[in-house]
């Protein structure tokens, strides 16, 4: 859920959005679901689904009935090693550390939910039973370890932990249900709003499913008077990962500070990843292109050769006649650099025309529902145009090179021959 902010927003919308309970929508939700302008909707928080879940989600038997190896060996042992002294209870503190590594056993039961877990094997215990768990791993946490290798207790800590035993031995399974749905501490009563409008995102570029208002948010989240984040804004967006950085470092590490830049990497690094691939096919492309380029030098090398040969014979030098097909190729990769250049300029300042075109054969190489764009973006970053150009001149010279040198060094004799 995001609530909506509605500080830009006019004070007719704002009093309408709070009074009414308008919400607004994503054009992905309202596909998939079916929904519309002016249709109602039911809104729950998940944490009451996860409050009730983790009362109805408890095995049929007593945590005693699934780990009876656990407790039985625990009982055992803490029957044999407590004494009194001192009007206190002592053991030899190996004797503490033994009877807690068995009980100890149930821990994952108690701080988290083992799903999965290998030596849980996913069966939950009841919210009691994890209480009583729980009481009894403290007793034995609240420990005097003095001198002499024994651990001290409070008088009376045998007794009550094997009280706790026989309480979870003999526990009422319907009596424990029961509490445990009492004890919930907060159910929010579903919201129901009114669609107010429906926005437009797509797969690629996904937003939040809902826009609701914040006091609404606030009552399913069982917020009162609380915020679950701050938003800030700042002048240049580009800025905002140093920004959240020098914040982190004034406010320390009771806050979490995260720009927009880090919640969306995962999105930025696929653009990335398609921009590397996107230049290594482009790069194929370029190659091709080049040797293409060779090829009709050598072309021309090899209808020229009779004049190569007439030049050797009048006293050319080879590097005058590699110096010709050079000027030759730099003709060609200037004048191909310019073309393409202005192409390329012309193909970016009319691409809604040229795809409007395109669209009337039925084909749309970006539709807008996946993109999340009704026109296609483009900027035009004037350092690379130029890197782009020199490059391609220079591959032409290299592609004219090759063949320059063949015709440079090839005996004028065989090339007079056929003349």
């Amino acid at each position: 859920l995001v609530p909506v902010d509605t500080t830009d927003l006019p004070p007719g919308n704002q009093d309408e959005l709070y009074g009414n309970r308008h919400v607004v929508v994503s054009s992905q939700l309202a596909k998939s679901i079916g929904l519309k302008v002016g249709d109602d909707i039911r809104i729950i928080a998940a944490s009451n689904l996860d409050e009730v879940m983790a009362v109805y989600d408890v095995p049929k038997q007593r945590a005693w009935e699934l780990y009876p190896d656990v407790f039985e060996k625990f009982e055992g042992r803490l029957k044999k090693i407590f004494e009194v002294s001192s009007g206190e209870e002592r053991s030899l503190s190996l004797e503490v550390t033994s009877a807690y590594q068995i009980f100890q056993q149930l821990l994952p039961m108690v701080v988290s939910t083992p799903q999965g877990d290998i030596e849980t094997e996913g069966r939950e215990m009841r919210p009691a039973e994890r209480e009583i768990v729980k009481n009894i791993l403290d007793r034995l946490d609240f420990v005097d370890r003095r001198e002499g290798g024994f651990d001290y207790f409070k008088s009376g800590t045998k007794g009550e932990i094997l009280e706790k035993l026989m309480e979870l031995r003999e526990l009422d399974l319907e009596r424990a249900d029961n509490e445990a749905f009492r004890k919930i501490e907060k159910f929010v009563v579903p919201k129901e709003l009114k669609i107010q409008g429906v926005y437009s995102d797509s797969e690629r570029s996904k937003g939040p499913d809902l826009f609701i208002p914040i006091t609404i948010g606030m009552e399913l989240k069982g917020l009162r008077g609380e915020v679950e984040s701050i938003g800030l804004r700042i002048e240049d967006p580009y800025e905002a990962e140093e920004f959240a950085i020098n914040l982190q470092k004034e406010l320390g590490g009771d806050w979490m500070v995260r720009s927009w830049m880090r919640t969306h990497a995962e999105r930025f690094q696929l653009v990335k990843t398609e921009k590397i691939m996107m230049s290594f096919a482009l790069s194929f492309i370029t190659l091709l292109s080049a040797f293409s380029i060779m090829a009709v030098m050598y072309t021309v090398t090899v209808q020229k050769r009779q004049e190569i040969g007439v030049m050797k014979a009048l006293g050319a030098r080879p590097s005058q006649i590699v110096r010709v097909f050079v000027y030759q190729g730099l003709i060609v990769g200037i004048g191909g650099a310019i073309f393409g250049l202005g192409l390329g300029l012309l193909a970016i300042r009319y691409r809604e025309g040229i795809m409007a075109i395109i669209r009337g054969f039925g084909i749309d190489p970006f539709p807008p529902e996946f993109h999340g764009m009704s026109e296609l973006p483009a900027e035009v970053i004037g350092s690379q145009l130029g890197v782009i150009c020199v490059v391609a001149v220079i591959l032409c010279l290299f592609a004219a090179l090759i063949p320059a040198l063949m015709a440079a060094f090839r005996d004028p004799a065989k090339s007079l021959r056929n003349l």
